[in-house]
């Protein structure tokens, strides 16, 4: 199966994580990120770093990006891209990873700025639901 997104959507999700980073409440460390994510309906969610006097509450884009996406209701990542406020490409850390796989399945596409990889790539042998003896949709 061939792995592909257009050009065209894939321009628009790297502007609006662009755009979304501009959004990000970071007032310890100044590092603006943004995600945006189209899903299976064509519906882009995006979401923005949120940090916290205590770091480890700190939230990243992309997690916050799904989380708007659960609650609205939202089914399935396709394609993902993480960027900072001046377009720099960044890679999800191993928590959104985690995340995106079990969201957007093994094989949601993540940007990685000059090439679209799948989320298995990117975390091989992932914990999913199948090894806790349970499918997820």
């Amino acid at each position: 199966m061939e792995l592909t997104t257009s050009a065209e959507l894939l321009d628009s999700l790297r502007a609006v994580s662009v755009d979304t980073a501009r959004n990000a409440y970071v007032p310890y460390s100044g590092f603006l990120v943004g995600a945006a994510a189209s899903t299976p309906g064509g519906d882009i969610y995006r979401g923005c770093n949120i940090e916290n006097a205590s770091f480890g509450m700190t939230l990243c884009a992309e997690a916050s990006l799904i989380g708007s996406l659960v609650a609205h209701g939202g089914k399935g990542i396709e394609v993902i891209c993480c960027r900072t406020a001046d377009g720099t490409f960044l890679a999800p850390c191993g928590r959104c990873r985690q995340m995106i796989m079990e969201i957007g399945g093994p094989d949601c596409l993540v940007d990685l700025g000059n090439e679209l990889v799948p989320i298995r790539t990117l975390l091989p042998h992932a914990f999913t639901g199948r090894d806790m003896n349970v499918e997820t949709s």
